[in-house]
C-alpha cells in the first residue's frame, strides 16, 4: 500500500513498484488508508508522514494497536525538513523511512529488505509453533505409551513367579505393540525433520509397484483382521515399473494403507487398486469410513494436522503422516490427493510416473 495526499507521488511510487512486479494499493489520505486496510491487508505500507486531517503518525499508531495490522511493516515517506518527526514515527512503530524526492533504487531496496524480513519473521513464528506442537506430541503422545510399557513391565517383574505362560505372552505382546506405536511416532517425527532439512536423498529406479503394494498388504493384513476389516486388492495396471525410491515408495504405501485401517470402522471393506493413467500409474486406497469434511480436506496434508476424523481402534496419530506422504510423493515427481464426501468414505490417490 502507498499512502500520500499528493497524486503525483502516488503515481511515481506506484509506477516504480508495479514495474518491479508488486501489486500496489494506493490511498490518498489517512482515513482512506485505514478503510482499505480493513478490506485487504497489505504486506507493507509506504506512508506519507505529513498529511492534512490525519497525518502518518496517527495512521501508524492506529495500525499498531490493532492485532490484525500491528505486524505490517510501515516505511515513512518524508521530506528532508521533516526529519525531527521521525523519532515519533519510530516510537509509533515504523521500521524505516525514505526521503523525498525519491531515489528509486533506494526505495525499492528498502521495500525488498523489509518484505524479506517480514517473510523471515513469519517463518520463525511458524517454526516456533511447530516446535511447540512437537513438544506437545513428545509430552503427551509419547508419554502415554511409555507409561503403558512401564506398567506392563512392572506387572511382569512383580508377579513373574505367579503368572502363567499365557499371561506372560500377553503382557509381552502388549509391550511389543506399544513400543511399535512409539517407534512409528518417533519415525514420523524424524522423517518430517529430515525432509524439512533437505536431507532426504532419493535413489530413483524402476520399481514394480504391484509387488510393493502386495508386500505391504501382507504386513498390514493382521491389523485389518484384528478389526474385522477386509483388504480388497485389485491390479488393473498390469505389470510395469514406476520410477521411484524403493524405501520411500514402501513408506508411502504403508502410510496410506495403515491410515485406512486406522480410520475405518470395524467390519468394513478397504479397497486397494492400481490403475493406469495418462501420467503413469495410480495407487488408490479407498475406505468405507465416515469421510472427510470440506474443512478437514483443506488442512489434510498440512503438518501436525488435527482432523475431526479419529482412529477407530484407539490408535495414536501425530498428524504428520500425510504431510510426509505428500513431500515424499512429490520428491519422486508424483502427485497425491484425496477424494471424499462426508458419509461416503475417502479415497487417497498417489500417482507415480512410469519409466
Amino acid at each position: 500500500m502507498v499512502v500520500d495526499d499528493v497524486v503525483q507521488n502516488l503515481q511515481v511510487v506506484g509506477t516504480m513498484l508495479r514495474n518491479e512486479g508488486y501489486d500496489v494499493m494506493p490511498a490518498g489520505s489517512g482515513t482512506q488508508a485505514l478503510e482499505r486496510v480493513r478490506m485487504r491487508l497489505p504486506d507493507l505500507i509506504l506512508l506519507d508522514l505529513m498529511m492534512p486531517e490525519m497525518d502518518g503518525l496517527e495512521v501508524c499508531r492506529r495500525l499498531k494497536v490493532d492485532p490484525a495490522t500491528r505486524q505490517i511493516p510501515i516505511i515513512f515517506l518524508t521530506a528532508s525538513n521533516e526529519m525531527e518527526h521521525l523519532v515519533k514515527g519510530f516510537e509509533a512503530g515504523a521500521v524505516d523511512y525514505v526521503t523525498k524526492p525519491f531515489n528509486g533504487a533506494e526505495l525499492l531496496a528498502r521495500v525488498r529488505t523489509h518484505l524479506e524480513l517480514k517473510l523471515a519473521r513469519e517463518r520463525l513464528r511458524e517454526m516456533n509453533d511447530e516446535k511447540n506442537e512437537f513438544m506437545g506430541i513428545a509430552a503427551h503422545d509419547l508419554r502415554n505409551p511409555l507409561s503403558a510399557i512401564k506398567g506392563y513391565a512392572e506387572m511382569v517383574m512383580e508377579d513373574a513367579q505367579d503368572l502363567q505362560h499365557r499371561e506372560l505372552e500377553e503382557n509381552g505382546r502388549r509391550i511389543q505393540e506399544t513400543a511399535a506405536r512409539m517407534a512409528e511416532m518417533v519415525q514420523n517425527l524424524l522423517d518430517a525433520n529430515r525432509i524439512e532439512r533437505g536431507e532426504m536423498q532419493l535413489q530413483l529406479a524402476p520399481i514394480d509397484l504391484a509387488t510393493a503394494v502386495a508386500t505391504v498388504l501382507e504386513t498390514q493384513r493382521p491389523r485389518a483382521v484384528a478389526k474385522q476389516q477386509i483388504l480388497n486388492w485389485q491390479n488393473d495396471a498390469g505389470p510395469g515399473p514406476v520410477l521411484a525410491d524403493a524405501t520411500v515408495l514402501t513408506q508411502v504405501i504403508e502410510n496410506l494403507v495403515s491410515n485406512a485401517v486406522k480410520y475405518s470402522p470395524p467390519g468394513r471393506n478397504i479397497f486397494v487398486r492400481l490403475k493406469k493413467s495418462p501420467e503413469g500409474v495410480r495407487f488408490e486406497v479407498q475406505d468405507e469410513g465416515p469421510g472427510l469434511s470440506a474443512e478437514d480436506q483443506k488442512k489434510l496434508f498440512g503438518k501436525f494436522a488435527r482432523l475431526s476424523a479419529k482412529p477407530t481402534g484407539g490408535e495414536n496419530s501425530t498428524g504428520l503422516g500425510l504431510s510426509i506422504v505428500k513431500k515424499m510423493v512429490e520428491a519422486m515427481n508424483g502427485k497425491v490427493w484425496c477424494e471424499s464426501e462426508p458419509g461416503k468414505g475417502a479415497a487417497f490417490i498417489a500417482e507415480f510416473p512410469t519409466t
